[in-house]
């Protein structure tokens, strides 16, 4: 008798109030965009995904952005970071407050930064963030990818959840190597 392992991942999708956080999330669970803002203490939702041919459960946890005790919380897989393009306020949370605490929180917990409201940034607008900048962000705390998207028009969406499995499963095939080297198996 064959019995399938069912590959499950945790994430978290964490930012700073307002950014979309929730759009993004239910935007993946329904393929709907909700337009109404419900505010969010911890929300769990379940969906699957694929990578590499294989079906994964993705459970994900989408935190309030004014959410201050996440060491209560169980360690994810993988942290979904979020801010807005259109908020420079909350790129800086990102530097100032989101990444240090997560990386206080699981040093080693694969991070992916994703660059919400794209549909609502214009060029040259001030406080308006472009990709070059996202990119720079992603790179000084040594995000594993960086993502930008829209829950309105769903563009980046799947993007987004799909790079945060692969970090996921990069970051467990890395650290299972490991094991194995310190193990010598």
């Amino acid at each position: 008798m064959v019995v399938a392992m069912q590959k499950s991942v945790q994430c978290t999708v964490v930012g700073d109030g307002l950014v979309g956080k929730s759009s993004l999330v239910k935007r993946l669970i329904s393929g709907k965009f909700h337009q109404e803002y419900v505010a969010t203490l911890k929300d769990d939702y379940v969906t699957k995904l694929s990578a590499n041919g294989d079906a994964y459960t993705l459970n994900v946890s989408d935190i309030a952005g004014e959410h201050e005790d996440l060491s209560s919380l169980a360690t994810p897989d993988i942290y979904i970071v979020c801010f807005s393009l259109v908020d420079d306020d909350s790129m800086d949370g990102v530097l100032n407050f989101w990444n240090p605490k997560l990386r206080t929180i699981g040093k080693h917990t694969p991070i992916v930064l994703v660059g919400t409201q794209s549909d609502l940034r214009q060029t040259g607008q001030t406080g308006h963030i472009t990709t070059s900048d996202g990119l720079a962000l992603a790179k000084s705390m040594r995000a594993d990818a960086y993502v930008e998207c829209s829950s309105k028009s769903g563009s980046g969406v799947l993007e987004a959840f799909q790079s945060a499995l692969m970090a996921s499963i990069r970051y467990k095939k890395r650290k299972a190597n490991i094991l194995k080297r310190v193990l010598g198996r």
